[in-house]
């Protein structure tokens, strides 16, 4: 039953009502109405809870535009007439009727409340919404003291009952009025709430930082419909995109601040040769040569030969053309 109420099937999980009507020159209209029942609202940790809607309310108490305040009192009045003449079957009906005037109520207040966390400005708190406070706050007092008589004739016609049937009926009415009680308790705790409500989300959106911008598609929005242009045009739109699509500029001017702070700074001292030099740091390394002194002093001797010396090294002597000369060295 709880899955036909919700209409899980269907894509939307809602319902259609077809109905038609006569315009002014007679001619019959079949309009559509769509409307849910019971929708299924996100909760806190990711659960899901059930919520009935307007429609559900509205087809329970019977109206599709009742003022909540005068059936609320026509319900509860016709309460206490049957609770008094014993007819506890149709009080059981009126009870439940005065409930569901009672959650119509609260769902008004609610929607209200919720208009004013999305935005403040849409919802009109100089007139309307005091006036709504100041009549539901003297609802629930009067609603207080009359449930609480009702309860009471409730119990004496339970207590005071002989057959079975008529004893169970009695005690479901019990519960039913008790209900009433309790969701015009949370109704009250709800409009007290209201007041502190609106001047924190007055606050908060009146300081709130401007809402991001969502991001720029470039296919959908630049690519596709410049590829099409001409060649001329095309360049006008992408110059603009692109000159304001990549980045700041510095400013080629400076700050106040700057040029004042630049001007009474003081010049730095230097000397007229420049900073002195630090004196550099010698390490002395290791001697790695391959040779002595001696041997070195007698290689000089060998390349130090005259201009006009024979081929060959000094003191070689000469050979005859076929034999190698024999170095002394």
């Amino acid at each position: 039953m709880l899955e036909n109420l919700i209409n899980v099937g269907s894509v939307d999980r809602g319902f259609r009502a077809v109905y038609g009507t006569f315009g002014p020159d007679g001619v019959y209209v079949r309009r559509d109405y769509d409307f849910k029942l019971i929708e299924e609202v996100p909760g806190p940790g990711g659960s899901v809870y059930l919520r009935t809607t307007d429609e559900a309310v509205n087809v329970l108490v019977g109206a599709l535009d009742t003022d909540v305040t005068s059936a609320q009192i026509a319900a509860e009045v016709k309460l206490e007439v049957l609770i008094s003449r014993g007819r506890l079957a149709d009080a059981q009906l009126a009870a439940e009727q005065a409930r569901y005037r009672t959650v119509q109520y609260s769902e008004t207040l609610r929607r209200t409340l919720d208009a004013t966390r999305r935005n403040v400005r849409a919802v009109d708190w100089l007139s309307t919404v005091p006036e709504l406070i100041s009549e539901a706050l003297d609802h629930v007092a009067d609603r207080y003291r009359h449930e609480n008589a009702i309860l009471t004739n409730i119990r004496k016609a339970r207590d005071e009952a002989e057959g079975a049937e008529h004893k169970r009926r009695a005690a479901e009415l019990v519960d039913i009025v008790k209900d009433c009680i309790r969701r015009h308790t949370q109704l009250q705790s709800r409009l007290l709430e209201a007041g502190p409500l609106f001047r924190a989300e007055q606050d908060r959106q009146a300081f709130a930082p401007p809402a991001p911008r969502s991001g720029y598609d470039l296919y959908g929005q630049l690519l596709a419909p410049v590829l099409p242009l001409p060649l001329e045009r095309a360049g006008r739109v992408t110059d603009a995109f692109f000159a304001r699509g990549t980045g700041l500029r510095t400013p080629t001017s400076v700050r106040m601040s700057d040029l004042v702070e630049m001007l009474l700074t003081p010049p730095v001292e230097r000397e007229h040769l420049g900073a002195e030099m630090p004196e550099p740091d010698l390490i002395a390394t290791p001697d790695d040569s391959r040779f002595s002194e001696e041997q070195l002093a007698v290689a000089m001797e060998l390349l130090e030969l005259p201009a006009d010396a024979p081929d060959g090294c000094p003191g070689c002597s000469p050979t005859p053309a076929a034999a190698t000369p024999i170095c002394p060295i």
